[in-house]
């Protein structure tokens, strides 16, 4: 997958008047500012929210994010082609393991004629049916899915949407503060 800022300074110049909502990986004001600098019309943030006071996300799932940094939301893995896997970020866990060596055995059934490419890709493609929900819901963290992004990093705390929002909106407008009239140059170093 390519990352966000990559994606963005490639498409926003070239969109013209249709709006884009840039998502992935944005988990500060900062990203907020340099977006909407970018020509973004909105950004879309969802790891950032997981650990607002009011999100219904079970207590075990919060805990996950708190202790997670970037790194931890890996990629979804992908064994063969011609089975495509949607690429999401998610931490690593049980679950994540036990989906790579389900993808080698439906491919191996596949291959050995014991079942259909269809029928291999819907039971790979099913892999995860209600596994977000066995998470964020159940709070079972080993065995269900956590969609996470590499914002997850920057996570530390269950606090409330308002405040959460406060504090993206003040450190987006001290960027663009930033942006608009920048400190002077010293030429002399």
């Amino acid at each position: 997958p390519v990352s966000t800022s990559v994606l963005a300074q490639e498409i926003l110049p070239e969109i013209g008047d249709v709006p884009v909502i840039v998502a992935g990986g944005i988990g500060h004001g900062e990203a907020v500012a340099a977006y909407a600098a970018m020509g973004a019309a909105a950004v879309q943030m969802g790891t950032a929210f997981v650990c607002a006071k009011e999100s219904i996300a079970h207590e075990n799932f919060k805990r996950a994010f708190i202790r997670a940094s970037a790194r931890d939301a890996v990629t979804s893995v992908q064994i063969d082609p011609d089975f495509k896997v949607i690429p999401v970020r998610a931490l690593a866990n049980a679950a994540t393991e036990t989906f790579a060596r389900t993808q080698r055995a439906v491919i191996e059934r596949f291959r050995r004629g014991e079942t259909s490419q269809e029928e291999a890709s819907l039971a790979i493609e099913h892999f995860w049916a209600g596994a977000l929900r066995r998470a964020v819901i159940d709070g079972d963290v080993e065995n269900g899915s956590l969609m996470a992004g590499q914002s997850v990093g920057f996570v530390r705390e269950i606090k409330p949407a308002a405040a959460i929002i406060a504090d993206i909106v003040t450190r987006a407008e001290t960027a663009l503060e930033r942006i608009q009239n920048p400190p002077p140059v010293d030429r002399d170093r």
